[in-house]
């Protein structure tokens, strides 16, 4: 039904003949009508629903600009309604159903990469007992794929520097120790007698020093003081053999270089460690500690170099007369002082700077023997 109707709701014309004998919008006290009428005082245009759900009548009205009237329109909910009503239930159908292909379509990926997951986290407690175990197989190119990937890469590095550290110790450089690997024999007991330079550090009265400190504070110093040490003797491609309380036994190892550059490694690590003892000292004086001298020996002799152990632990190192005898010049060293053998002497004579040089007679040797104090090289520029 349409109504044609004044600002005040009198009726001017409708289209339903039972409508004749009406004059005036709410003029039954319809609780509708009397909402139409209040609305249309208020804005220009609007809908107004019924009681009831859905509502049984809607009704809608306009504000014509050219006159004073108002168009009216009602019509039966159900009818008005109709399409949306419809539209409501094929869309919460559709959403329904895309709501179960969701969960389905999560339930068969989320259960794939949670199968996925515990394979991971399975394989990552095998790893921390120390079972590596086989590479996991990525089946995906996705995240959970590249995951994957990254976990066997994760498992390789481990166990390769666990293979190294096994087989080298901890106290070598990585390179070398590849570099080492890669030789046919480096994995074999026993070892092959070769020319090596070897060095030698001690400080010197570390017991009187560390009587200062209680066992904690010795501990700490000693490792703050070895990781200066270890730092130079990698910068140099040195192997550490082992420690011997504050003392530690190096060699250079040429490989396939000539025995002259392990030498020449050799003395610059020791000038190096001598530099980096005066800034060790530099941070005890600021704890108000003694001042630490260290001596250090230098010597190239033949030793035995190669895995010594058993089957159940071995580790890269020497052992032979040559070691003694640095161990021998290493002693007759004062605090930092760096003496080298004649051998050392021979292959860089041309480079050292020699500060002094004496004959002593080694504790264990019978023949006295000419040692060499230095102080680094003739032209540092050119030979770092």
């Amino acid at each position: 039904m349409a109504c044609l109707v004044d600002a005040s709701g009198k009726y001017l014309a409708h289209t339903e003949s039972y409508m004749k004998g009406r004059h005036h919008l709410g003029e039954m006290k319809d609780p509708f009508e009397l909402s139409v009428l209040e609305r249309m005082k208020q804005k220009h245009e609007g809908t107004v629903l019924g009681p009831g759900r859905p509502p049984r009548i809607v009704g809608g009205f306009c504000r014509l600009n050219s006159a004073l009237w108002v168009l009216l329109l009602f019509a039966p909910g159900e009818k008005v309604l109709e399409p949306m009503i419809n539209f409501r239930l094929y869309y919460g159908l559709a959403g329904l159903i895309s709501i179960l292909f969701i969960l389905v379509l999560i339930r068969f990926i989320g259960g794939r990469m949670v199968r996925s997951i515990r394979e991971i986290s399975r394989a990552a407690d095998n790893v921390a007992n120390g079972n590596y175990g086989d590479p996991l197989q990525a089946k995906t190119t996705d995240e959970i794929g590249q995951l994957i990937g990254s976990f066997n890469k994760m498992v390789k590095g481990l166990k390769e520097r666990d293979f190294i550290e096994n087989t080298f110790g901890r106290y070598m450089d990585r390179e070398i120790a590849k570099e080492l690997l890669s030789r046919p024999n480096a994995m074999k007991l026993g070892g092959e007698k070769r020319e090596v330079a070897i060095l030698m550090s001690d400080i010197r009265d570390f017991t009187t020093l560390s009587e200062s400190l209680n066992p904690e504070g010795t501990i700490r110093v000693i490792n703050h003081y070895f990781s200066y040490m270890i730092e130079a003797i990698h910068k140099h491609r040195g192997i550490i053999v082992d420690f011997f309380g504050d003392s530690v036994l190096v060699f250079f190892d040429p490989l396939q270089n000539p025995v002259a550059t392990a030498t020449r490694q050799a003395v610059r690590c020791g000038v190096d460690m001598q530099a980096r003892m005066k800034r060790f000292n530099e941070e005890m004086k600021a704890e108000r500690l003694p001042e630490f001298k260290m001596g250090i020996g230098i010597n190239v002799g033949d030793a035995v170099v190669g895995n010594i152990g058993s089957e159940l632990r071995a580790k890269y190192g020497i052992v032979g007369q040559a070691v003694n005898i640095t161990n021998r010049i290493q002693a007759e060293s004062r605090g930092g002082q760096i003496l080298v053998s004649e051998s050392v002497y021979r292959y860089l004579e041309q480079d050292l700077r020699v500060k002094s040089s004496f004959e002593v007679l080694l504790k264990g040797f019978k023949e006295r023997v000419t040692l060499f104090e230095i102080e680094g090289f003739l032209d540092e520029t050119t030979h770092s």
